[in-house]
């Protein structure tokens, strides 16, 4: 079976900010990236299989909340999401007054089987 990566997905499918993308490929274990969190007034953070790692010194601002809503289905009532055609999910994090303050972006894995068969 072949994994495909985050990078062999096409990272702008998770509808983040462009200098967010630009940060991820910058880890050496990409292939275990679990998700990226986006909370109001916080740096980016990558989570990764046993670790996580902050996405540079940028604050997450409302811009860039919106940037991603903007280009995703709604929220249902369990306050998720996900993104046309591909397998990465997003929750969303409300404040008292029912505004998004934070994202999880869940990327989801995809895995090819490779078969060999052979016609005799």
């Amino acid at each position: 079976m072949q994994k495909q990566t985050f990078n062999d997905l096409k990272a702008k499918q998770t509808r983040l900010p462009d200098w967010i993308i630009n940060s991820i490929p910058k880890h050496e274990n990409i292939d275990e990236l679990l998700e990226i969190v986006m909370d109001l007034g916080r740096p980016p953070e990558a989570r990764f299989l046993g670790s996580s790692y902050q996405l540079g010194e940028k604050e997450i601002t409302s811009n860039d909340i919106d940037h991603v809503i903007e280009n995703i289905s709604q929220f249902g009532n369990d306050n998720r999401a996900g993104i046309e055609r591909t397998l990465h999910r997003i929750s969303a994090i409300k404040n008292r007054n029912e505004k998004i303050v934070g994202l999880t972006i869940r990327i989801g894995e995809l895995y090819l089987e490779q078969s060999t068969s052979s016609k005799i």
